[in-house]
């Protein structure tokens, strides 16, 4: 059994497993991005999918995602990893701080300390923990320029146990 196989509890050759990927590194990213103050709402923005399905996979209670969905956080994780959200308002400055307050009470680390070539191996954790992380700039609202992409439902794009 592949281990996207074992959590989900469906055969290697089944057809719903072999279109599904193991969520850990999806999770990662995304913590990784909530680290920097990135919001769940903000980064379901910027993939045009709804909040709840981001907070699933960041919570645990999705252990599955779309092979397309998990390229789209990579995509997304590649602009912002090392950016932080912006801070015009006070409604973003709050955000942003909440984000941060609730990675560092996870312990989840910034993009900087996860290893690359693991993130996607099912059942890496990163050897660090949460560190304040000032980043390199200011991410951009619409890292994907006018996202105009037709999606499955979203309740099909992530798999709880």
């Amino acid at each position: 059994m592949t281990a996207t196989a074992e959590i989900t509890g469906l055969a290697a050759s089944s057809p719903a497993a072999t279109d599904r990927a193991d969520a850990g590194g999806t999770r990662l990213r995304l913590r990784a991005l909530a680290a920097m103050g990135h919001s769940d709402t903000r980064i379901a923005r910027a993939l045009d999918e709804p909040a709840w399905l981001v907070t699933k996979i960041i919570n645990r209670t999705a252990m599955t995602v779309t092979p397309e969905l998990r390229d789209s956080v990579g995509t997304l994780y590649d602009a912002w990893w090392d950016k932080r959200p912006p801070e015009r308002t006070p409604a973003e400055r709050a955000a942003a701080e909440a984000t941060r307050t609730r990675a560092r009470r996870g312990g989840w680390c910034a993009g900087m300390g996860l290893d690359d070539d693991e993130i996607d191996v099912p059942g890496y954790e990163p050897r660090c923990t949460w560190r304040p992380a000032t980043g390199t700039g200011v991410a951009d609202d619409d890292p994907f320029g006018a996202i105009a992409r037709r999606r499955p439902p979203p309740d099909s794009r992530a798999e709880a146990v």
